[in-house]
């Protein structure tokens, strides 16, 4: 069994990081995974750093928060590995990511190069993978005022693709939550909703076990 504790939409908040530190040392998760949003546009090693010093492994892709010059800050930190276009390994569960930059308002596209960025990523995932993107697929956790989709249209593709067992997101805060695409399970593990995140159980086989944390 590997515990996983998934947050997203830190946003370089040391309050929601000091929590999330709490629930690290009550829980003893295997890994913490953070589907972007870490920094809030300044001062990103003062919220890497934070990170860095957790006892436990923090893999990462960035969010729309997150500008591309981060990706040079992750390699600074031993504790701290991208996921993008990478395979992570933590005990017997294989993760890979997709970091991405969301147009807004409705209709996100992780990048703005999807048909480029799915073929990069594709071999990375399979059914057994857990998949981290900051964006929600389209149609799955991403309404806006409970009235507009705004995930990703390439993300669902992917996942109705390529059946990875978890998909772990955020973005979309007020629709953080879990539900399902097909066998796929889609956590939106967006800080400002859930408080905490999500710890999440995962056996060589079956469904993740998800609760808040």
């Amino acid at each position: 069994m590997t515990l996983i504790y998934a947050v997203a939409d830190v946003h370089g908040d040391m309050e929601r990081i000091r929590r999330i530190r709490s629930v690290v040392s009550e829980n003893r998760p295997d890994v913490l995974v953070i589907a972007g949003d870490i920094i809030n546009y300044i001062r990103p090693t003062r919220a890497l750093a934070a990170f860095d010093k957790m006892d436990v492994p923090v893999l990462v892709v960035r969010g729309n928060s997150d500008p591309g010059y981060v990706d040079r800050y992750f390699n600074k930190f031993q504790n701290i590995n991208s996921l993008h276009f990478k395979n992570e390994t933590v005990g017997s569960i294989a993760f890979t990511g997709l970091s991405g930059t969301i147009p807004l308002p409705f209709c996100n596209k992780v990048g703005f190069f999807e048909t480029l960025l799915a073929a990069k990523a594709r071999p990375f995932i399979d059914a057994n993978t857990v998949f981290v993107v900051h964006a929600p697929p389209r149609g799955c956790l991403d309404q806006v005022g409970g009235r507009f989709h705004s995930g990703s249209k390439m993300v669902r593709e992917l996942i109705e693709e390529k059946h990875p067992r978890l998909v772990i997101c955020g973005h979309i805060h007020e629709a953080a939550g879990i539900d399902k695409i097909g066998e796929t399970t889609v956590a939106n593990c967006a800080l400002p909703k859930t408080g905490k995140g999500m710890l999440i159980e995962m056996a060589l086989t079956g469904a993740p076990q998800i609760e808040m944390a």
